[in-house]
């Protein structure tokens, strides 16, 4: 069972695997990790990209470049492979791993919190409190998911479509 929201699909494209990477190598802005360079104004105003990250040789891992922060957006992982009238493209939509690491924590905090209250003998409200926030935390989460996904398949198809 998958704990976190997470989709994964396989793209038919009519488009030859070379033109997949042309267009995404022109719609993908470079992200150099672990730099303050993604900050600098480097590119100028003239240049539009569509996502971040890096392409390779065979496959990518990109983000839809957003206007302002989203937690949910998924980190898209691609691999192209040719076919003979067209390409195939598996794709993996996923949360970035610092947002898992950050709710993993949330939801061992709320659990633990439920635990002590049931341990100290307190009233059921203090022990279900923190049941209930983790049940809406974990809706939002998925439901703020899925949002972000249609919106960045929306624009990775019509991409590479």
């Amino acid at each position: 069972m998958q704990g976190w929201p997470a989709q994964s699909e396989i793209l038919i494209s009519q488009l030859p695997a070379e033109e997949i990477f042309r267009r995404l190598h022109l719609a993908v802005k470079p992200a150099h990790y672990q730099s303050f360079k993604n900050r600098s104004l480097e590119y100028s105003s003239d240049e539009v990209f569509l996502f971040n990250g890096k392409v390779g040789a065979t496959g990518f891992a990109i983000s839809q470049v957003v206007s302002r922060p989203d937690n949910f957006l998924p980190l898209i992982q691609g691999k192209v492979e040719g076919a003979s009238t067209g390409s195939l493209v598996y794709l993996k939509f996923r949360l970035f791993p610092s947002v898992k690491y950050f709710l993993g924590f949330w939801f061992l905090l709320m659990l633990m919190f439920s635990m002590i209250s049931y341990a100290e003998g307190k009233n059921m409200l203090t022990v279900t409190a923190p049941i209930i926030v983790l049940v809406a935390s974990f809706w939002v989460v998925n439901v703020r998911f899925s949002s972000a996904y249609r919106r960045s398949k929306k624009e990775l198809v019509r991409l590479i479509g």
